[in-house]
């Protein structure tokens, strides 16, 4: 969340500015709840549509914090982190199911191996893919902008 810092992603001011962001937060959380619900009603075992579903939960809930940005650098920071973090998550997958196969003999940490390989492997399919898609969305549309703004000005 770089240019918005937690607390003031979360805190809410008492002017109108702050009642539109707290209402822009609601909505996307809204639309983020009813996606993924949906997804989950539909099935995204070899589903097509709850997969899309599930993809557009993933988008909805990397703009909630990115829908201030209004640079170019900042989206092309979330498309590269994007991008590295998805190769990174695959290996973070693979070991981790590795350790699991060789602690199986041991309930506690292979059940929590079995945790870390599962929540890497969701990061690496559906997290990634999104922020990248959002990564590079962004960069294109602040990109002409700013161009725009050259050409005018």
């Amino acid at each position: 969340m770089a240019g918005i810092s937690v607390k003031e992603f979360f805190t809410f001011e008492q002017n109108a500015r702050g009642r539109r962001k707290r209402k822009e937060v609601l909505i996307l959380a809204g639309i983020f709840c009813a996606l993924l619900v949906s997804a989950i009603i539909i099935g995204i075992s070899d589903n097509m549509p709850g997969l899309v579903l599930c993809y557009l939960a993933t988008v909805t809930l990397i703009v909630a914090p990115v829908r201030a940005w209004r640079k170019t650098k900042k989206f092309l920071i979330l498309l590269g982190a994007s991008a590295l973090g998805f190769f990174v998550f695959v290996l973070l997958h693979n070991a981790f199911y590795a350790i699991t196969i060789l602690t199986s003999h041991i309930a506690a940490l292979s059940h929590l191996m079995e945790a870390f390989h599962v929540i890497s492997f969701i990061i690496a399919v559906f997290l990634c893919p999104a922020a990248f898609l959002v990564g590079a969305v962004g960069s294109i549309v602040y990109a002409i902008r700013g161009q725009k703004k050259q050409v005018i000005g």
